[in-house]
């Protein structure tokens, strides 16, 4: 049995259960795979075939993260494949793939504060896509929202200033109470409407049009879309809210990723060690 033709099979069998952007990302590393050996076998995915794709992957110039995406997707067929019987092991009992952490970027409470009065006292020197880029940049920092959910959020997952929607790249249903600042940053005439309340654009026109809007603003550090995910996250954390609540916040199976964003928040380290007071 070719790979290729099984995997497309388990994906076809599985839509209805898996998220579009999870589809979409399996069929990419399915191409991968299929690159490197187009007439792969099932019962040739060994512990020495996936040592030989990684290989190939580093030689490639695939940065460790994503090599690490590519395993993680071909061991979750490899695993479903021994299930089923396709195949008489599974690989990857021999493999580990290990987690590589990165630094990530977020604004801090007093940066997101200077470029939210930034916009709303300077943002008429903007061109009007600046202006829609950066409120919709500004509405993620305080909503946690993903680009993808931006793009779609419309005014009926919205009741009482409450988001109620299903997340484009996990599934997930979030709910996030809208604070008073984000609020403000809603397009009423949008709003109004039934379409999208957000102008987003493709990712990368995106970020030039962010960048591009901050600078004009005096506000020089380096933005893209994620960093507002980055900064809901660290903003949370370092309010007080409590890691449960941020993490049903963002819309995190797992509690162990929103842990990741602590380790960069000085504040909460700080807050929790003064409990060593306690010993007096």
């Amino acid at each position: 049995m070719l790979f290729v033709e099984t995997a497309k099979k388990y994906l076809h069998e599985n839509s209805e259960e898996l998220a579009p952007l999870t589809i979409k990302t399996y069929h990419w590393n399915i191409h991968k795979v299929l690159k490197f050996a187009p007439n792969l076998q099932c019962e040739d995915l060994t512990a020495d075939f996936v040592r030989r794709y990684r290989s190939h992957l580093i030689e490639c110039g695939n940065k460790e993260n994503t090599i690490n995406k590519a395993l993680t997707v071909l061991r979750i067929f490899c695993k479903k494949f021994h299930e089923d019987g396709i195949i008489p092991s599974n690989p990857f009992e021999k493999i580990k793939i290990h987690r590589v952490y990165t630094t990530r970027g977020f604004l801090t409470i007093k940066e997101l504060r200077l470029l939210y009065f930034l916009f709303l006292d300077n943002g008429s020197v903007l061109t009007h896509g600046e202006q829609e880029t950066l409120r919709t940049f500004l509405f993620s920092c305080f909503t946690g929202l993903r680009y993808s959910d931006l793009k779609s959020l419309t005014p009926n997952e919205i009741f009482d200033y409450k988001i109620r929607k299903k997340t484009h790249k996990t599934g997930e249903l979030v709910y996030i109470p809208i604070p008073a600042q984000a609020r403000l940053l809603i397009n009423q005439k949008n709003y109004a409407k039934d379409g999208p309340i957000f102008k987003v654009t493709n990712n990368s026109y995106f970020n030039k049009s962010l960048r591009k809007a901050a600078k004009k603003l005096g506000f020089h550090k380096h933005l893209h879309c994620h960093l507002a995910r980055h900064t809901f996250a660290t903003t949370c954390i370092t309010l007080g809210i409590p890691l449960p609540a941020t993490s049903k916040l963002l819309g995190h199976r797992n509690l162990d990723t929103t842990l990741i964003y602590a380790k960069y928040v000085d504040t909460f380290l700080d807050k929790e060690m003064t409990k060593f007071n306690r010993l007096r």
